[in-house]
């Protein structure tokens, strides 16, 4: 169940479908998927995922990403910024 780290999602209800598997892919795979990108749940599962995990070490920089993600001019920023810190793949996931 997603709501763990520093979000305060405690007790919140988990991702389901693509969410899900954008948050796995952001928590525990490290990779973003190109064929995926125009999914806005599979992106909000995998910004969670990433904001989660950057959390744990360094909870500072995930509020500041937190507050820039709920501005929406600088969610593409924000994307972009993730995207570095993971593996970029072309397509979608195998399955």
């Amino acid at each position: 169940m997603v709501g763990r780290g520093s979000s305060g999602n405690v007790g919140e209800e988990g991702f389901t479908g693509r969410a899900a598997i954008g948050y796995d892919h952001g928590y525990d795979g490290e990779v973003f998927y190109l064929g995926l990108a125009l999914d806005p749940h599979y992106v909000d599962g995998w910004v969670e995922g990433c904001l989660e995990r950057i959390g744990e070490d360094y909870p500072e920089e995930e509020l500041l990403f937190r507050d820039l993600w709920d501005d929406e001019t600088q969610r593409d920023v924000v994307i972009e910024s993730l995207k570095a810190d993971c593996e970029v793949r072309t397509g979608r996931p195998p399955g």
